[in-house]
């Protein structure tokens, strides 16, 4: 199962977010340039010590992401 996050830091809205990151398979991936890359950037929000961020839906990553 797939978890999405809309990373809100800087002031930042999950509908425009600094970044969307993906939860895929226990490893953190960030869309940039068109892809997802694997990063260990955001492994904090799993422990706690991130809280910048909304969960969202595939629907909405792939809403944000394609416009």
């Amino acid at each position: 199962m797939e978890r999405y996050y809309a990373i809100t830091t800087y002031d930042t809205t999950p509908e425009s977010p600094f970044a969307v990151v993906r939860l895929k398979d226990g490893i953190f991936e960030i869309h940039r340039s068109g892809e997802w890359q694997e990063t260990r950037q955001y492994d904090d929000i799993l422990i706690g010590d991130f809280s910048d961020y909304e969960i969202i839906t595939k629907e909405a990553a792939e809403k944000i992401i394609t416009s």
